[in-house]
């Protein structure tokens, strides 16, 4: 256990240095750095492909306390590199975290001041960065972080080929274009009558098509959506097809790029689970998780192709759209399908849709 004590760090493009200690696989991990703000599930936020090519901080001060399940392990780390505060070295049950990354390769840091880090990436955006063990060249590691891209994050996230589930009380067939989403977010199809087909995130409408999809599903994935001019386009036509549309994240944004509309870069982003959003039709307000740094700008579209349903609180920004021909809605983050939350009730709408096609 000696080894996770060793003196480690975190080197940020401007410059800034955290000193703190080695967690998980001792050396260097170089990658976009950001924060989130979630309490609990660690385990899926390491998971979640919207992560790729990124260095996690939680915000969250004592992490690993439930530990990992030894037998857990059916599910990739997306993220570069992961950074606590405090890991609980005797979880309750389980591997700890540190033995956690370790087995998985992944280099982490633990014990900085995560405060004054999140600060930094709050008030100045989210930078590149690297945890590194050694600051010996610390000029040539700053070269490096500055060079650094996330490319080919889609590709590297995607289905390799198809993949079906089905529902118990099949009602309609859904068809997920995989961009890299956590896939907690099918149980909230499947369990109202939906039944899917998982394909490749190159998919074109024809092979979407030959399908015959009820409705189809954009998923979320990672990186800058202006980096997928094909999956864009095969978007443009498969809204063609005339079914109803729902897309998250990344596919929020290619579906808003397929219609000719601007995506932009946030100056910070938003990541966690306490976004606000508000629902413009029924003023009702939801808490959302939700992990971006890029929004649709509505001034873009051209006219009459969508109309802005909902907003975020903080910040105005685009949280909801919907596109009266295709039809399509499409929301920034990432609802929620059990009955409780706020935003289930987006699935019912998508199903709704679904049934109105049908009549």
């Amino acid at each position: 256990m000696a080894e996770h004590m060793k003196k480690a760090y975190l080197l940020l493009e401007d410059g800034t240095v955290f000193v703190g200690n080695s967690m998980g696989k001792v050396g260097t991990a170089i990658g976009e750095v950001v924060f989130n703000t979630c309490t609990a599930s660690y385990e899926e936020l390491l998971a979640d492909p919207t992560y790729y090519g990124q260095i996690v901080a939680q915000t969250y001060p004592l992490v690993g306390n439930r530990g990992v399940a030894g037998e857990n392990r059916d599910s990739d780390i997306m993220s570069n590199g992961y950074i606590v505060r405090e890991w609980c070295k005797v979880p309750a049950g389980g591997v700890s975290l540190h033995e956690y990354l370790l087995g998985r390769g992944i280099v982490g840091l633990s014990g900085i001041d995560t405060r004054r880090l999140t600060r930094i990436l709050r008030d100045k955006g989210y930078m590149k960065g690297a945890i590194t063990d050694s600051l010996e060249n610390q000029a040539d590691l700053l070269r490096e972080i500055r060079a650094y891209t996330i490319s080919g994050a889609v590709e590297a996230v995607t289905v390799k080929a198809p993949q079906h589930l089905s529902a118990e009380n099949e009602k309609y067939r859904v068809a997920v274009l995989d961009y890299g989403f956590p896939r907690k977010i099918l149980e909230a199809l499947l369990s109202r009558g939906c039944s899917v087909d998982i394909f490749p995130a190159s998919y074109t409408a024809e092979q979407v098509a030959a399908g015959k999809p009820d409705g189809i599903f954009l998923s979320d994935g990672p990186a800058d959506p202006d980096d997928n001019p094909v999956f864009i386009q095969n978007i443009a036509e498969i809204v063609k097809l005339g079914v109803p549309v729902f897309a998250v994240g990344l596919g929020h944004q290619m579906l808003a790029l397929a219609k000719q509309a601007e995506i932009v870069k946030m100056p910070q982003g938003h990541r966690g689970s306490n976004q606000p959003v508000l629902v413009l039709e029924s003023e009702t307000l939801m808490v959302t998780e939700q992990n971006h740094g890029y929004t649709v700008n509505q001034e873009s579209f051209p006219a009459n192709v969508a109309e802005v349903s909902m907003i975020n609180i903080n910040d105005g920004s685009v949280e909801g759209l919907y596109y009266p021909s295709v039809p399509a809605l499409s929301v920034q983050f990432t609802p929620d399908g059990n009955p409780d939350s706020s935003t289930s009730w987006i699935f019912d709408r998508f199903v709704e849709m679904l049934g109105e096609a049908h009549v």
